[in-house]
């Protein structure tokens, strides 16, 4: 490999590159045996890189067998024989003497020899840069992030043996057994709401893009933070990316949450010593936790997926929350209409999903016009493709106002185990769930501390929002 005072040549590997081209104007069955492996771009020669695609290009139409004199008459027809180094270099090519038993071989060194050239040039153009006070370094931070993440993937080569069916058969039936005996551990996240976790058998599951919508001030935060409360309890590690609210607020809520103090004794400071007790227990099991809260206001789309894939990496984090998407700035070009600005954010935030394979759960707005009615699929707000690219979405529906309540509402309104809180019966809508059923869940919630909680399924305790005469025909 030559060098120079300045600049040293980058990797590359000769032999390998004219040993597998040989291979495959000698065997037909060798492009099938690395094909999954390496691919044009991967060599460094523009002559081979030619010569690699030329035959990638025959073997997809399949009319005709590779060889040196069908190669070299596609080259002429193309016009690109001058490109690939002319007759002499693939009569040298086919003279050359290759061991066709290692062309796999050959190939994972081709491989890796392009893999340490983009990892090279991509490290210059990040340090090149860095130097460019005009580019906004937290977006080169994301862009570079992105690209080392894809030279990781596309370095990985698979075989046909990584597809093989077989493996992933022996994984769900060792899954099964598990279950059987008893030793299975769930891999999924618990929601803590009981009948919840048995319409997604078992919790939320992992890659799946989950979506929680609600009109504004139904509780899609406190219903949140209920399901966050509940995780760590079980010792999950979750990160909730709080884009309206500040951390203090959250953690006050999930404090009042926790203790089952009213959220307005924190606020005011009026705590009694008991108050003071259950709080101080509520914040030690917070702090023990593994909860990262993350409230940095406008905060933009490629910032999320950054510091999503740092709490991952760093922390090993199963589990994240968004409040909500409509805040999450796009980054696109400000006078890209709404709807496609919102739309790219749903796209990103569900491949996030499946490249960190955790559970990635969005808030998001219903318009108000459907006060008085449950809301459906198509009242997603801003955007359509929420809806295609979400595995689960459910809607909170409840009455808001219970000031101006009639004697039979009055009396639906349960108290919790301590006899004290009101318990309103909330609708949870499960309208969508690919690996579930759909359907309607009961869940109560209690304002005082802005808690949703598991609650028997009685539909004669729900007090219909299409009498909140509080909310009708507003804004």
């Amino acid at each position: 490999m030559a060098s120079t005072e300045n600049r040293k040549t980058l990797p590359h590997n000769d032999e390998a590159e004219r040993s597998v081209l040989s291979a495959l104007m000698m065997n037909q069955e060798a492009f099938d045996k690395i094909s999954s492996i390496i691919s044009a771009s991967d060599f460094y020669h523009p002559a081979n890189r030619v010569l690699y695609s030329a035959i990638s290009d025959m073997k997809i139409m399949n009319t005709v067998a590779v060889d040196q004199v069908t190669l070299f008459d596609y080259l002429q027809k193309k016009d690109l024989s001058e490109k690939a180094g002319g007759a002499s270099y693939l009569a040298e090519l086919s003279d050359a003497y290759t061991i066709y038993a290692n062309i796999e071989s050959y190939a994972k060194i081709i491989k890796e020899m392009s893999v340490r050239r983009a990892l090279i040039q991509t490290s210059s153009t990040i340090s090149s840069d860095a130097y460019e006070e005009s580019i906004d370094v937290f977006n080169l931070l994301e862009t570079s992030e992105r690209k080392l993440s894809e030279i990781s993937i596309n370095s990985n080569p698979n075989t046909a043996e990584s597809y093989k069916a077989s493996t992933k058969v022996s994984d769900v039936i060792s899954v099964m057994l598990e279950k059987l005996d008893g030793t299975y551990r769930n891999e999924n996240v618990e929601t803590g709401l009981d009948l919840l976790d048995k319409y997604t058998n078992g919790g939320f599951q992992k890659s799946d893009y989950i979506i929680v919508a609600a009109r504004p001030s139904v509780g899609k935060t406190a219903f949140a933070v209920s399901l966050i409360r509940n995780m760590i309890r079980k010792e999950k590690k979750v990160a909730f990316f709080s884009l309206e609210m500040p951390a203090s607020q959250i953690i006050t809520r999930l404090l009042s949450c926790q203790s089952r103090v009213d959220l307005s004794k924190l606020f005011t400071g009026n705590l009694s010593e008991s108050d003071v007790s259950h709080i101080n227990s509520a914040a030690e099991k917070i702090y023990q936790s593994e909860f990262y809260l993350v409230d940095e206001p406008n905060m933009k789309l490629s910032d999320i997926r950054s510091r999503a894939r740092m709490l991952q990496r760093e922390k090993g984090i199963e589990i994240i929350f968004i409040d909500y998407i409509g805040l999450i700035e796009s980054g696109l070009d400000p006078r890209t209409p709404r709807h496609e600005q919102v739309g790219y954010v749903s796209k990103a935030l569900k491949q996030l999903a499946r490249e960190l394979n955790i559970p990635v759960v969005v808030l998001c707005q219903v318009s108000r016009d459907t006060a008085d009615q449950e809301p459906q699929l198509n009242n997603l707000r801003d955007s359509g493709s929420i809806e295609q690219d979400a595995d689960l979405v459910m809607f909170i529906h409840r009455r808001t106002n219970l000031t101006e309540l009639s004697e039979e509402d009055q009396a639906k309104l349960q108290t919790d185990s301590s006899g004290k809180a009101r318990v309103q019966y909330t609708k949870l809508l499960v309208a969508k769930n690919r690996n579930g059923k759909t359907g309607t869940i009961f869940i109560g919630y209690i304002g005082d501390i802005t808690s949703f909680e598991t609650v028997t399924q009685n539909k004669d305790l729900f007090i219909e929002p299409s009498k909140d005469m509080g909310l009708k025909k507003k804004n």
